[in-house]
């Protein structure tokens, strides 16, 4: 599924099942999903479309509703689930470029953290 997990590795990470945009479809890879789901703090809404490789997380703080983090991405190569526990979750999500790459790691459990890096490749 060309760095994309499988939708049933999804639903144990997120905790959920996704709302698909084409509910006629069969096919995870060529839909839109939504995964709609939370931690003690934070209200995630999880928005991949492998075939065109987006990724789009919106982070809301539970309490007050307001906007922590938007990431709307473009072309992710690489979609990595990195831990799917009980009290702790986290994903890595690869950019590629000519000139570098970028790796995204994002902690849903047990609170929200996200880390940016670029890599240079020579």
């Amino acid at each position: 599924m060309r760095g994309y997990p499988e939708e049933i590795d999804l639903i144990s990470l997120f905790e959920c099942g996704p709302t698909l945009f084409d509910t006629t479809s069969k096919d995870f890879f060529y839909n839109e999903a939504t995964y709609k789901f939370s931690n003690r703090e934070e209200d995630f809404v999880v928005i991949l479309s492998p075939s065109y490789c987006e990724v789009k997380i919106q982070v809301t703080q539970r309490t007050s509703n307001k906007l922590i983090s938007l990431l709307d991405l473009k072309r992710v190569d690489k979609f990595e689930i990195k831990a799917d526990k009980k009290d702790l979750s986290s994903v890595l999500l690869w950019i590629q470029n000519d000139d570098f790459t970028q790796t995204i790691e994002i902690d849903f459990k047990p609170k929200f953290k996200l880390i940016l890096k670029e890599h240079f490749i020579r």
